[in-house]
């Protein structure tokens, strides 16, 4: 029987269950329940398909990332695939970039708290809720990896039973012919206000905070190195991937949109629970109020976990004081101080709302848009080099299909979302600043090898 701790230092504590659930909670989160109004104001019902071809070409890039994370269970993290097949460097750089993205988005979630407690205490300073939620999973995180996989359970459960019985209750609504405070709840809603309601511009501008949707869906490989069956659990894990992205995005969206028209909805707060005050239905608001909550908490939760293990990942086995601070586990085997020190830059995510006010959201939320793209495209190419260095017969059994021709779809598609973020303005700085984070740390990386070698 295989040993419950192998060369990761890992606990293998995490459950098929767990593993399930995780991967519901990389998906649904602040990017739904906040994000979707601003991609609405943008682009009215036509945003469905936006969903649709990001959630797609994403479950592309999961089979491919999934493939490589099957292939070798003893490495801890996609950095350590990168590094193998793409250098040394560009796998250092990738993973401190990374890094920095689980941390912008946490960041992402902490603001998206303090708008949410102001439906309840709208004088309370939004870094309260921000901070104690900080130092509580933190905690939480500090028990064990099982103890996060079971509060990510129950955080998953609850997102899923609200967006499920948000869906049948918008449906029911329609049946019915029920009416709202913005009329009758119809599938008139979808086209009598306009469907690509600002052209092409406004439903590529929309793509944006559609893909910061979808950021924290390859949390499902982080968690290999800790999962029980991973051979099972990850693949089947990826594959209901595009039965999460029709139910939990698109069906949500429709169900939103049945109710109240799209130029009814506000960025200031959750869609969903504008939708159910419209209805005449306060205690509802409030209670999908209390999910959002949760949602976001769980997020947080998720991102605190990855920004912790790739913190160690990048620093395990390296030189340095640095490196072999943060690249050792407690005799929990937990990474103890990469995870303190991750939460504590998350912390200070207050910080950013009293400079930025109400636009906190939206420039964090396209500066981690902007990193994953990059991210995303070194798996790509990733993946790309392993099937081609790889012999057939040594080929994992979970493989993506029509290669190489579906990995060159999806790198095309990232490069062309990088380009359309550098000539819309709004998102022109975050995207040519983490182009500029990367080669500066590309470039410091390679300085620093040659200074060693010397």
């Amino acid at each position: 029987m295989e040993d419950k701790k192998e060369q990761t230092g890992y606990k293998r504590s995490l459950t098929n269950a767990h593993i399930q659930l995780i991967a519901l909670g990389g998906t649904i989160g602040t990017g739904l329940f906040l994000g979707v109004g601003n991609s609405i104001q943008k682009t009215g019902p036509s945003v469905v398909f936006n969903y649709i071809i990001v959630g797609l070409l994403l479950f592309i890039l999961m089979r491919a990332l999934g493939e490589l994370i099957l292939s070798d269970l003893h490495k801890h993290t996609y950095i350590e695939f990168i590094e193998k097949y793409l250098g040394k460097n560009i796998g250092k750089v990738t993973g401190y970039l990374y890094w920095l993205s689980w941390l912008i988005l946490a960041m992402a979630e902490i603001t998206a708290l303090g708008m949410y407690f102001k439906y309840w205490f709208p004088s309370l300073h939004p870094w309260i809720p921000g901070v104690t939620t900080v130092v509580v999973l933190l905690l939480i995180n500090l028990v064990s990896a099982r103890f996060f996989g079971n509060l990510e359970f129950a955080f998953a459960i609850i997102k899923i039973l609200m967006i499920v019985g948000f869906v049948i209750f918008s449906f029911y609504m329609l049946v019915t012919g029920g009416s709202t405070n913005y009329g009758q709840a119809s599938l008139a809603n979808l086209y009598d206000n306009g469907f690509f309601v600002n052209g092409t511009s406004g439903f590529l501008q929309a793509f944006q905070m559609v893909i910061f949707s979808f950021i924290g869906v390859e949390l499902i490989g982080l968690t290999a190195a800790e999962a029980q069956d991973p051979h099972k659990t990850i693949r089947s894990a990826i594959n209901e991937l595009p039965v999460r992205i029709i139910l939990f995005y698109v069906l949500a969206i429709l169900g939103i949109l049945i109710v109240m028209p799209w130029n009814k909805v506000s960025t200031s707060s959750s869609p969903f629970v504008q939708a159910l005050n419209g209805v005449g239905l306060r205690w509802a608001g409030g209670l999908i109020n209390f999910v959002v909550i949760t949602a976001a908490i769980s997020s947080t939760n998720s991102f605190i976990y990855s920004a912790g293990r790739l913190l160690f990942s990048v620093c395990l086995d390296g030189e340095g004081k640095w490196n072999k601070f943060f690249g050792q586990l407690n005799r929990r085997q937990l990474p103890l101080h990469a995870l303190v020190f991750s939460a504590i830059i998350i912390a200070c995510a207050p910080l950013i709302t009293v400079i930025m006010g109400d636009e906190a959201f939206s420039f964090i939320s396209s500066i981690a848009t902007s990193m994953f793209l990059i991210i995303w495209i070194i798996m790509t190419l990733t993946h790309l080099v392993y099937r081609k260095k790889t012999p057939a017969n040594q080929l994992h059994e979970f493989q993506l299909p029509l290669f190489p021709y579906l990995d060159y779809l999806v790198l095309a598609f990232f490069v062309a979302m990088i380009i359309l973020l550098i000539c819309l303005p709004a998102y022109r700085v975050p995207m040519i600043a983490a182009i500029v984070a990367f080669i500066v740390l590309y470039g410091l990386s390679k300085a620093f090898s040659k200074k060693k070698q010397d």
